[in-house]
C-alpha cells in the first residue's frame, strides 16, 4: 500500500538526494551531480507502471557520463514482501521498455543503469530476499548464465540507526518519526526538524510536507477522535506539541471519566484504568505499567484514579512515579476508601 505521506516528501530533490547520500552504496556517490536530479517525465513511464506506483522515477546525471536512473518504490507493508525481487525486476523492465519506445538511450543505444531503492517501514525486519536470483531454483553452470540477476537496496527504517547518517540529513528525521513511540520521541524529532529546516528558506513547500506528516502522527497519540489542530509554521512545531503532550494525559483521564458517567461506574473505572495502563506504557515502558497494573485494580473510585494521573504527567522516571503509587496504595488500605483488596496492593513485588 502507499503511503501519501512518502510519496509527498519524495516528490522533492532534497529528499531524493539525501536518501542516496545515506543509503548509496560503494564510493561512486562522488560521480553524482545532485543538481540535476529530476523527476522522468511522464512520457517515459508506462500507464502501467503509473498504474502500480505513480510518478516516482527520478533521474540524475552520473558527472561525464550518462544519465543514471534511479527506480525508488514508495510502496510499504506491516511484513517484508517475499517476492519484492521479482516485482522489482518488472519495473525495471517496464521503465526499459518505454525508454525504448521514446528513444532515450545513450549515443550507443545503451540502456542507462538502474538503482532500485524499497524503503520499508514495517515492524519486523526485512527477511526477504534482495536479490532475484534467490528466488529461482539452484541450477548447474551450464544454466546459470541465463538466469535473471538484479539487486535492490532496502531501508528498513524502523530498524536503522539514524544516528549513522550524515548530520542534516533528512533521512534522519524520516528515521526518527517511524521510529517514535511515544510523544517524548515525537516531540524530540520534531524539534530537530525545526533547527534543520529552518535553513531551507527557498523550500517552504517540504517544510509544510513534514510539518504535516509530524501532526499526523501526533494524532496517534491523541485520546479518541480528537484530532491536534494543524500548525501552519515550523516555528510553530515544538511549542504546540509540546504543549499537546503535556495536555494529552489530563485529557485522557478526562475522556475517561466522561465515557465511566455514560456506561455505569464500575465500567467507567476499567475504562480510567486502561487509559492510565497505556499512558504508563507511553512514559516508562511496558515494565512500569505491568508493575503499577495491580495497584489500578484495587482502586475503587474516581479521585484515586485521578491523583495516579496527575503522578504519571508530573513524574520524571519510572522509578519516581512507582515511589509514589506505593506509599498511596497503603494509605488507602489503612482508610478502606480507594482499595477493596489489600492482598493486591503488593502483588506487583512477588
Amino acid at each position: 500500500m502507499q503511503d501519501p505521506n512518502y510519496k509527498r516528501l519524495f516528490s522533492f530533490p532534497r529528499m531524493v538526494e539525501d536518501l542516496l547520500r545515506g543509503f548509496l552504496p560503494g564510493d561512486w556517490l562522488a560521480e553524482l551531480d545532485f543538481s540535476t536530479l529530476q523527476k522522468l517525465p511522464t512520457e517515459y513511464v508506462s500507464d502501467e507502471l503509473l498504474k502500480r506506483h505513480g510518478d516516482c522515477v527520478w533521474r540524475v546525471r552520473r558527472r561525464h557520463r550518462e544519465w543514471l536512473y534511479l527506480l525508488v518504490l514508495l510502496e510499504f507493508q506491516s511484513t517484508d514482501e517475499p517476492r519484492m525481487a521479482l516485482r522489482i525486476l518488472t519495473y525495471t523492465s517496464l521503465l526499459y521498455q518505454e525508454l525504448v519506445r521514446n528513444d532515450a538511450l545513450d549515443a550507443r543505444g545503451r540502456l542507462p543503469p538502474v538503482l532500485p531503492v524499497v524503503l520499508y517501514n514495517g515492524e519486523a525486519r526485512w527477511k526477504a530476499a534482495v536479490e532475484v536470483g534467490e528466488l529461482i531454483a539452484p541450477v548447474g553452470p551450464e544454466l546459470a548464465p541465463y538466469q535473471p540477476s538484479q539487486r535492490f537496496i532496502v531501508v528498513d527504517e524502523r530498524h536503522v540507526g539514524a544516528e549513522d547518517l550524515p548530520v542534516r540529513n533528512l533521512m534522519r528525521a524520516v528515521l526518527g518519526l517511524e521510529q517514535s513511540r511515544t510523544p517524548d520521541d515525537l516531540l524530540r524529532v520534531a524539534g530537530r526538524l525545526v533547527e534543520w529546516l529552518r535553513d531551507l528558506d527557498d523550500d517552504d513547500e517540504l517544510k509544510r510536507a513534514f510539518t504535516d506528516w509530524v501532526w499526523r502522527l501526533a494524532g496517534h497519540f491523541t485520546p479518541g477522535d480528537a484530532q491536534p489542530a494543524a500548525v501552519r509554521t515550523l516555528e510553530g512545531v515544538g511549542m504546540t506539541l509540546e504543549e499537546r503532550v503535556a495536555e494529552w494525559p489530563k485529557q485522557w483521564f478526562r475522556e475517561g471519566h466522561e465515557q465511566g458517567v455514560r456506561e455505569g461506574i464500575e465500567q467507567g473505572l476499567e475504562h480510567e484504568r486502561a487509559l492510565l495502563r497505556r499512558l504508563a506504557v507511553s512514559r516508562f515502558g511496558a515494565g512500569t505499567a505491568e508493575r503499577v497494573s495491580a495497584v489500578l485494580a484495587g482502586i475503587a473510585d474516581p479521585e484515586g484514579l485521578a491523583e495516579v494521573g496527575e503522578w504519571l504527567v508530573c513524574c520524571e522516571t519510572g522509578d519516581e512515579f512507582l515511589a509514589r503509587v506505593d506509599p498511596a496504595a497503603d494509605e488507602a488500605d489503612r482508610h478502606g476508601n480507594r482499595r477493596t483488596s489489600r492482598g493486591n496492593s503488593h502483588s506487583h513485588g512477588n
